[in-house]
């Protein structure tokens, strides 16, 4: 009679595996929100270092019955920020490593902030022209609305890199609800045009 080896886990699957789901709750929908997507593969804080269930949130942004921005491939190459609606000033509650070497910060240095961090010029930036603050005041404003709104919006914004640096932000917000709570997910790439 042979023995069959036990397969090592690593501690993040032995913890994914301990995972139980929250028991489950009618939550009343609203027009702006939409049932879970579940994926009975994938363990939920598997695939997130801190913890965040990311997964679950990313299968409600690619499960959307009605999208009006086309995504595109989402993978994990893909520079990500959610936002905590509920939470006063909308904090960032998960950044992924793709947004954290966009920008040059570190995840202790965005989670916590909102997502305005991203419009302060360092001292070492060029001024921007007249045309383009105003051509970025107005996008601003447009992304403040549709995400009150829980409108999902695709635009481009001048953001500043840690170093000062500014960059055009090709800017998708997404919102979502998991697990009783409102969140903004947001998806960035320097445009370079």
């Amino acid at each position: 009679m042979a023995f069959k080896a036990v397969p090592q886990v690593n501690p993040w699957e032995a913890h994914a595996l301990n995972y139980s789901l929250p028991e489950q709750r009618l939550v009343p929908q609203t027009p702006s929100s939409y049932p879970a997507v579940r994926d009975d593969l994938i363990y939920p804080g598997l695939y997130s270092g801190t913890g965040f269930d990311l997964m679950s949130i990313l299968l409600q942004v690619t499960g959307r019955p009605h999208p009006s921005v086309d995504l595109g491939p989402v993978d994990c190459s893909v520079a990500v920020i959610v936002s905590d609606l509920e939470l006063p000033d909308m904090p960032i509650v998960y950044a992924s490593d793709a947004f954290c070497e966009l920008t040059g910060y570190s995840q202790p240095e965005i989670l916590g902030q909102n997502c305005r961090f991203l419009q302060n010029p360092g001292p070492s930036s060029p001024p921007a022209s007249h045309a383009e603050a105003a051509a970025n005041k107005a996008a601003l404003q447009h992304l403040r609305q549709a995400v009150y709104a829980q409108q999902e919006i695709q635009t481009r914004i001048c953001n500043y890199k840690k170093n000062g640096q500014p960059f055009i932000n090709f800017l998708t917000v997404i919102p979502v609800q998991l697990h009783g709570r409102r969140y903004s997910v947001g998806f960035q790439c320097e445009d370079e045009e």
